[in-house]
């Protein structure tokens, strides 16, 4: 008997209604939540694959589910590729693969990092050169957080004074400065097992219940197309199982704008029936596929190869 475990955090419906869901099938394959404790160095699991959707918010998980890794337990997604919450990061491998992405620049935290001093700090240019910086991005720009997660400080400023005002008040957070683009369209991707997709008009300034609009009835069939190609393209070349990408349309040019997102929020009171029962029965499928036919998966991954037993 093949398992799957679900590591979930404050989702409401959608763990329980995929678990439900595998243990319908009447298959070879039980899912069941996972349970773990205090961990030591040669615990092992029973499970053949873990369907992450909490480790972000939980340093415990994260350590527990890269040494999952080191038995041939297959995770989605790849814990070690937490690198992509990097934003700053995230956008320069965007952009090196050709994507278009909005202008984004790195700048020192207002205050010392914890543990550090004005020592520390013996290769950074100072006085900081921010005409330059304005220049580049021009205003409006956003000041927000360069590590994506849930934490939230987003701030969009019009001028130097309120960007100094932002600044001030961000203490040791590391942040990103970002151009405004005035999209005419944003929408986002959900992407399922490399080649799976669910396209919805995303406003995240409303209400979780109601940022998604039925992408059908507005959604360009050009863009459409060129956005599944887009997303599909990133989560290949980025071995990403299990993801949104959210996309911004600007004079008719696609941007990227994020494409790290391993637990969005899904739930029957976000979604109507059939969007939901989408999450529920392509997810499920896809990891009973991967459990039932775990080698091609596990050969086609550099990170199990990476951690082959010599």
């Amino acid at each position: 008997m093949k398992k799957i475990g679900i590591f979930c955090g404050s989702d409401i419906s959608f763990p329980f209604s995929l678990i439900d869901y595998i243990n319908s099938k009447q298959s070879d394959v039980i899912a069941e939540l996972v349970k773990v404790g205090i961990q030591k160095l040669e615990d092992k699991t029973n499970f053949d694959l873990i369907f992450d959707r909490v480790s972000r918010d939980v340093p415990m998980y994260q350590s527990i589910l890269k040494t999952m890794v080191l038995s041939d337990v297959i995770v989605i997604n790849n814990p070690f590729l937490k690198c992509f919450e990097d934003y700053f990061f995230q956008l320069s491998i965007a952009k090196e693969l050709g994507f278009n992405v909005p202008e984004t620049a790195l700048i020192p935290t207002k205050q010392h990092p914890m543990g550090t001093t004005s020592d520390t700090f013996k290769n950074l240019i100072y006085p900081l050169n921010w005409s330059e910086l304005f220049d580049y991005i021009g205003f409006p720009m956003y000041l927000r957080l360069n590590m994506i997660g849930t934490e939230n400080f987003t701030y969009k400023v019009f001028n130097p004074l309120e960007f100094f005002s932002a600044y001030d008040i961000s203490g040791s957070k590391q942040l990103v400065v970002q151009k405004v683009y005035d999209f005419s369209s944003f929408y986002r991707a959900f992407v399922i097992g490399k080649k799976y997709v669910k396209i919805f008009n995303y406003d995240s300034n409303k209400p979780l219940v109601s940022r998604y609009g039925n992408e059908s009835k507005v959604l360009n069939p050009s863009h459409k197309r060129e956005i599944e190609n887009l997303a599909f393209k990133l989560c290949n070349l980025l071995n990403l199982d299990f993801t949104t990408v959210d996309f911004g349309v600007f004079e008719d040019k696609i941007f990227v704008v994020n494409f790290y997102n391993p637990a969005p929020k899904i739930d029957s009171v976000i979604f109507s029936d059939d969007d939901y029962k989408w999450f529920v029965f392509t997810t499920g499928d896809y990891l009973i596929s991967l459990v039932e036919n775990p080698k091609e998966y596990i050969q086609k991954s550099p990170w199990f190869n990476l951690f082959k037993k010599f």
